[in-house]
């Protein structure tokens, strides 16, 4: 997630630091999407051990001023663990990992949805490409992880071979388009991804006043990015102002209250089977909601292109 002071804070240099290193080497941008490098499921299995997992920190790729913790009873204390992540309805959100090189491992959250090939995952664009038309991609050692509780993996782990985002988010970096797809290959037993875990539905075009359950894996303190959280039944608030001076449709807000690791986590609506919005960013030195992007016709054209990858 993207995640924002109100104020004139500073990042620290380390993440100046994070940023400029995936500008420069995180892997050369193509039209449409871009093929992964280290995308076998033994060489995903024997990479992501659990110390590996638990190192990873979030993704937050236009950190460019110091977020406040989040504090239980004031930011996060809505966002509830999940007692069985493996159980059906939950099993289809997981943690992204990707390998840094230099820097370390990054991670982020994502949701398994139905399709053709039986291999996609919806995220949040920053996780795979820092944005803009000078952006880059992230290209080393990522996998996906449904259902993943500290350290396990209940469904294996499912290597990512191709990536895409948004055109608009490669073009502009406008965080109303932050939306990326996934597609993965089989896991350590040969099984797809929809065969392991099955798949979320997926929606777009429909009105934003719809009411939300927001999943992820928030990884900063007070969480620790070791178990799958929820805010059920968020109602859609509004927009966040800045979004209307960005290109694209207007983004959404809920009062869900997760920080860092939980960019990308699924929005679902219709008793939680439909995914329709992922988190994006959010405002953490104020009592601020969670913001998402809206799903267009934007994002059926990405889930359109990542269903056609064999």
């Amino acid at each position: 997630m993207i995640v924002r002071a109100g104020g004139a804070q500073r990042a620290a240099l380390a993440a100046v630091a994070l940023i400029v290193f995936l500008s420069l080497f995180g892997g050369p941008a193509v039209g449409s999407g871009a093929w992964m490098e280290g995308g076998s499921s033994g060489g995903a299995a024997s990479f992501w051990t659990p110390a590996r997992m638990r190192a990873a920190k979030p993704i937050e790729v236009r950190q460019l001023r110091s977020p406040r913790a989040a504090r239980v009873n004031e930011f996060g204390s809505d966002f509830v663990e999940v007692a069985d992540p493996t159980a059906p309805g939950f099993r289809v959100h997981g943690v992204i990992f990707v390998d840094l090189g230099f820097f370390g491992y990054g991670r982020c959250s994502g949701t398994a949805v139905r399709s053709p090939n039986r291999s996609v995952v919806i995220t949040a664009a920053h996780c795979i490409h820092s944005g803009s038309r000078f952006g880059r991609w992230y290209r080393l050692q990522a996998a996906f992880v449904p259902a993943y509780r500290f350290g396990q993996r209940p469904f294996g782990i499912f290597p990512v071979r191709w990536v895409d985002t948004t055109k608009e988010w490669r073009d502009s970096g406008s965080e109303n388009f932050d939306v990326g797809a996934m597609v993965v290959g089989r896991n350590e037993g040969g099984k797809t991804l929809t065969e392991a875990v099955g798949g979320a539905g997926i929606a777009w075009g429909l009105k934003p006043r719809q009411t939300f359950d927001v999943h992820g894996y928030p990884a900063e303190p007070p969480f620790d990015g070791e178990t799958q959280r929820i805010c059920q039944g968020t109602p859609f608030l509004g927009h966040d102002p800045g979004s209307f001076v960005m290109p694209g449709p207007l983004n959404l807000a809920v009062t869900c209250q997760l920080n860092g690791g939980a960019s990308g986590g699924g929005w679902m609506i219709e008793g939680g089977e439909t995914l329709n919005g992922v988190t994006d960013y959010g405002y953490f030195d104020e009592a601020s909601p969670a913001y998402g992007a809206y799903f267009g016709k934007e994002v059926a054209r990405l889930y359109g292109r990542a269903t056609a990858v064999q």
